[in-house]
């Protein structure tokens, strides 16, 4: 039997309600992209946990809904000597939040777990619009062209794109990180799959070998990010893949 499927809202009577006429945040799992929370909480503005720099939603002031399932208790020792228990919340296998109480008013985010924004291969997207934003991954660039910050998965059976997320397009290429010839797979497989020629794209090296920078010319960003999505609506993973 897998892990029991939970949707759990946080509230109290003071707590606002999520009506249309309030700001509401929708945050989607960084790594499955899928729907984590709804809250009126900014958590780009929310406290942080001194123990563990996770972010820290007051459900006695804020509502917040969990699109989880339960991840379990698990014990932390801490520096101080201390044993914390920690109440988990799962996106699938990977744990995104906690609580330190079974009735808590606190609800604890994982630093780095969940982004604002996800297109992943239904095609939606988390603004409820017919169309997306474009997100802060894809920019235009001065010259009037488009820059992608790129995250590249390796060794795999073909190229395709995978996720496109807030922080990065995830593409999957089958030449290894290191590789010579990773480049010119990589500009080819974007030459076909964004209607350009080779001469107006060139890869930027990015902070780690996985991470490069897209920069084609004389592209819009709307139209680098439609066709990026449309590769990921489009994509359909072979049985076994």
């Amino acid at each position: 039997m897998g892990p029991r499927r939970t949707t759990l809202s946080f509230s109290s009577e003071d707590a606002p309600e999520l009506e249309d006429t309030h700001k509401v945040f929708v945050y989607y799992c960084k790594y499955s992209g899928k729907h984590a929370l709804t809250t009126d909480c900014n958590l780009n503005t929310a406290p942080r946990r001194r123990t563990d720099h996770a972010l820290v939603i007051d459900t006695t002031k804020y509502t917040a809904k969990l699109y989880t399932t339960d991840g379990g208790a698990k014990f932390l020792k801490r520096r101080s000597g201390t044993v914390e228990r920690q109440y988990r919340f799962n996106i699938g296998k990977l744990p995104i939040g906690y609580r330190t109480e079974p009735e808590g008013k606190y609800l604890y985010i994982f630093d780095d777990a969940l982004t604002t924004l996800s297109v992943d291969e239904s095609g939606a997207s988390n603004n409820g619009s017919g169309k997306p934003p474009i997100p802060p991954c894809i920019v235009p660039t001065p010259q009037g062209g488009t820059k992608v910050a790129l995250e590249i998965e390796d060794r795999g059976p073909r190229h395709v794109i995978l996720k496109v997320s807030a922080d990065s397009v995830r593409v999957q290429t089958k030449n290894a990180i290191q590789s010579s010839g990773l480049v010119e797979e990589l500009l080819d497989f974007m030459r076909g799959l964004l209607g350009v020629r080779l001469a107006q794209m060139q890869l930027e090296r990015g902070e780690t070998p996985r991470n490069k920078t897209l920069v084609i010319d004389n592209l819009a960003p709307d139209i680098v990010f439609q066709k990026l999505a449309g590769a990921v609506k489009n994509f359909k993973p072979k049985r076994g893949y």
